[in-house]
């Protein structure tokens, strides 16, 4: 079977979970014996696109290079249908993208489509997040188109007048996805997917009055490259880790920060390794070790006691707590998302409720005061990272019969 998979952003090393789950789920097809294909895009000034270094990926990719601003609506769909059709595929798999990943829906509908779902973007036009004022947006572009044209076109607008346009941006202004027109194109475009994947089962839920053909794939973690350390360095006091964009409102700093003070001021000892910014000014007992590159993160969970994701927006999934269980280390998370999915409160963590300061303060308490209960835990998660969460098993339990039914129904 032959299958091309198109990403609108895919970098390597990554620039996200996205970009992990591209790769890895293309490396695993191959192995099972599937012909498979990326296409991807490079765009002149944009760091977000196509920014592949080092190695060649191990799958064959097809780089469609564009001048800068030269990622247009007609070129792209010329160009990519062109690609595509060379390639000679059973099934077109469209995976990273934003508002331009409509027009190639329209461009390749002549192939079973498969459309993957990363985050909020079918139902939020600022971000992608989904999350306004500190806290989860109840409104949805589906639902209330208007609403969430003016929320997007207000976020947007420094970027509009200045020029300086990030690729989310850049595919807002090339779709016009502002217009009515584009509303209608959305629409249309859902019902050309054979199937929308998506990661949780919240996600499901919320796709589902859109289509009913949604299929619930996980994320998963290479079990081999986040590993346990063979033999644990003993920290002089607890190191809590917080990884990913944790400068980002959404993943609540704030609220974390909060919990850590009070347990300071109660007597307890600890340090705190967060990836903002080299410089950052907090309090003595936290360290910022900056943006830490995809080489760096095994060696970063490896010297932690604990993981804690504290975020505030509904996680689509929350690869940094699989990362962490992978790695042996118990998580603390918020109750939200795939975070729930991931983390089996009492055994591999502590999920606290999203938001609520005073339980995450306990939570940690108690993983604080109890270095057995840590390393029960840390076990107990990379067991179940093993288990359920290896890519292997991933790609192999879900893809083959995800493509026979696709190629069945037809």
């Amino acid at each position: 079977m032959r299958i091309a998979f198109v990403d609108l952003l895919f970098s390597w090393p990554p620039h996200g979970g996205a970009d992990v789950d591209v790769y890895h789920v293309l490396q695993e097809l191959k192995k099972l014996g599937y012909e498979i294909h990326l296409f991807t895009v490079r765009e002149e000034g944009s760091w977000e696109r196509g920014d592949i270094q080092g190695e060649d990926p191990p799958f064959p990719v097809s780089l469609l290079e564009f001048r800068e601003q030269g990622l247009s609506e007609k070129a792209l769909s010329r160009r990519m249908a062109a690609a595509v059709k060379d390639f000679g595929q059973d099934i077109v798999f469209l995976m990273q993208g934003y508002f331009l990943k409509v027009i190639l829906s329209e461009a390749l509908s002549e192939y079973p489509l498969l459309s993957r779902c990363y985050a909020h973007e079918t139902h939020c036009h600022k971000d992608i997040l989904r999350f306004r004022d500190g806290a989860p947006c109840p409104c949805s572009y589906v639902d209330t188109p208007e609403i969430c044209r003016n929320c997007a076109l207000a976020y947007q607008r420094s970027g509009l007048s200045s020029g300086i346009m990030n690729a989310w941006t850049r595919e807002y202004v090339e779709s016009r996805a502002w217009t009515q027109e584009y509303y209608q194109r959305f629409l249309r475009s859902l019902k050309t997917y054979e199937e929308v994947i998506v990661t949780t089962s919240y996600m499901r839920d919320e796709m589902e009055h859109l289509t009913k053909k949604v299929t619930v794939i996980p994320h998963a973690v290479d079990v081999q490259r986040f590993t346990p350390p063979e033999e644990k360095t003993v920290n002089t006091v607890p190191v809590l880790f917080v990884p990913g964009r944790i400068e980002d409102p959404a993943k609540g700093l704030p609220l974390f920060l909060e919990a850590a003070e009070k347990l300071a001021q109660a007597g307890y000892s600890f340090e705190v390794r967060a990836t903002l910014p080299e410089g950052y000014e907090g309090p003595p007992w936290l360290k910022a070790v900056g943006k830490l590159d995809y080489a760096s993160m095994p060696e970063a969970y490896r010297g932690a006691d604990l993981c804690v994701v504290p975020s505030l927006w509904e996680e689509p999934f929350g690869l940094v707590a699989l990362e962490a269980m992978a790695s042996g280390v118990a998580v603390c998370a918020s109750r939200t998302g795939g975070l729930q999915d991931i983390v089996v409160h009492g055994k591999t963590g502590f999920l606290f409720e999203r938001g609520n300061g005073k339980a995450l303060a306990a939570c940690l308490e108690k993983l604080l005061d109890d270095h057995e209960l840590r390393t029960e835990m840390g076990v107990a998660g990379r067991q179940r990272a093993v288990e359920v969460y290896d890519w292997r098993k991933m790609v192999a339990e879900y893809y083959p019969k995800l493509f026979e039914r696709v190629c069945g129904d037809r």
